[in-house]
C-alpha cells in the first residue's frame, strides 16, 4: 500500500508546489492524476519515487516511509520505478540490453526467461536488437516501462506517459498498463494533462490544482459530479453556465440562481420539439457528430449526433436532461 500523507512542498521563493495532498493506493490498482501544467504532478510524483524530499507529512509503503535524498546516499527506493517522460534509456545498447540492465543481478536462466517475456508482453520481440534512436516513440515508451517492471516492484510511477504518442501507440500502452497492473498486482499511478486516458483505465482519478488535490473518487463520479469547473473542465467536453439560464434551457427555475450548471453534449439530445437552436458548427468525429449550437449570443452548447444531414446555419430543436444536468456550487 502507498500512502501519501499531508505532503507538501515549497521551492525558493515560496512556490507552494505540492499543498497537503494525502491518498492511499493499493496493489493493483490504477490510480490517474490529473492537472495543467504547473499544478504539482511532476514534483508528486518525485517525492513519491523517493527522489524529492517531502517538506511536511509522509510517504508510506507498507507501512515505512519512502526516505528522500537526503536521508540516503542513492535516491530512490528499491520498491518503487518511476518512468519518465524522456524514458531515459541507455542509448547505446539494444531494446533488450535496456530490460536485461533492470535484473542484471538474478541468474541467468531467470533474465533470459524475464526479459523475453517482457519482449513479448510488450511487443518489442521484432525490435529486440536495435538502439533506442531506430525504434518508435511508442516502442521506447514501451521498453521504459518494461524495464521498469522488470523486477516486480511493488509501485510503478509514470509521468505524463501518452504524450508523446500517437493514437495507437496511446492505446496499445494503455492497454499494457491495464494487463500489467492486473497481472502482477503492481500499484500504479500515472499524471497526465488529459483525463481521456485516466478515465478509460484508473480504478480512481485525483484533480491536482495548485499543488491541491481538490477532487479524488472514481472515474464516473469525476466526470458526472465534478466539484469544480477546474475539474469539469479537465475531464472532457463541458459547459457551465450560471443556473439562472435553466430557463432558457427548457428547465424549472432554479431556487439557487447564483449557482452553475455543469453540462456535457451527452446530456443534450435533437428532438421534434423542445428548445429551438441554431447550429453554428458541424464537427465529424467519426462514430458520430458534434454540433455547436446556440440559443442566444452568450448560450452555446455541444450537442452529439449520428445525423449526418445538418447543417451550419439551421434550426434544431433540442433537450436537456435535467436528471444528468450537474449543479455546482458559486
Amino acid at each position: 500500500m502507498l500512502i501519501a500523507d499531508k505532503v507538501s512542498k515549497t521551492f525558493d521563493g515560496g512556490v507552494q508546489a505540492v499543498d497537503d495532498v494525502s491518498f492511499s493506493l493499493a496493489p493493483g490498482r490504477i490510480m490517474g492524476l490529473v492537472g495543467a501544467s504547473g499544478s504539482g504532478k511532476s514534483t508528486l510524483l518525485n517525492m513519491l519515487a523517493g527522489l524529492a524530499d517531502v517538506d511536511s507529512g509522509a510517504v508510506l509503503l507498507n507501512g515505512k516511509r519512502v526516505p528522500g535524498p537526503s536521508d540516503v546516499l542513492i535516491a530512490g527506493h528499491p520498491d518503487i520505478r518511476l518512468v519518465h517522460q524522456e524514458y531515459q534509456l541507455m542509448p547505446n545498447v539494444s531494446i533488450r540490453e535496456n530490460i536485461n540492465y533492470a535484473v542484471r543481478y538474478f541468474e541467468k536462466s531467470y533474465r533470459t526467461f524475464r526479459v523475453d517475456a517482457l519482449l513479448k508482453l510488450c511487443r518489442l520481440t521484432a525490435v529486440q536488437d536495435r538502439l533506442p534512436r531506430q525504434v518508435s516513440g511508442g516502442e521506447k515508451q514501451r521498453t521504459a516501462i518494461a524495464r521498469a517492471i522488470a523486477d516486480v516492484p511493488a509501485v510503478l510511477l509514470l509521468d505524463e506517459p501518452f504524450s508523446h504518442l500517437d493514437l495507437p501507440n496511446r492505446l496499445l500502452v494503455r492497454d499494457l498498463l491495464f494487463e500489467l497492473v492486473r497481472e502482477q498486482q503492481t500499484a500504479c499511478l500515472f499524471v497526465t494533462h488529459d483525463a481521456s486516458d485516466a478515465l478509460s483505465i484508473a480504478d480512481t482519478i485525483g484533480i491536482l490544482r495548485d499543488g491541491q488535490l481538490i477532487q479524488l473518487d472514481t472515474p464516473k463520479a469525476v466526470y458526472h459530479r465534478p466539484q469544480t469547473a477546474y475539474a469539469a473542465q479537465l475531464t472532457g467536453r463541458v459547459t457551465v453556465l450560471p443556473a439562472s439560464n435553466r430557463p432558457l434551457l427548457g428547465l424549472s427555475e432554479s431556487d439557487q440562481p447564483d449557482q452553475w450548471l455543469c453540462i456535457r453534449p451527452e446530456q443534450v439530445q435533437l428532438t421534434e420539439s423542445g428548445v429551438p437552436a441554431t447550429v453554428r458548427a458541424v464537427f465529424f468525429m467519426g462514430s458520430q457528430y458534434e454540433l455547436e449550437v446556440s440559443l442566444n449570443d452568450q448560450v452555446t452548447l455541444r450537442v452529439l449526433t449520428h445525423r449526418a444531414d445538418i447543417e451550419p446555419g439551421q434550426t434544431v430543436m433540442i433537450r436537456v436532461d435535467a436528471d444528468a444536468v450537474w449543479t455546482l456550487p458559486a
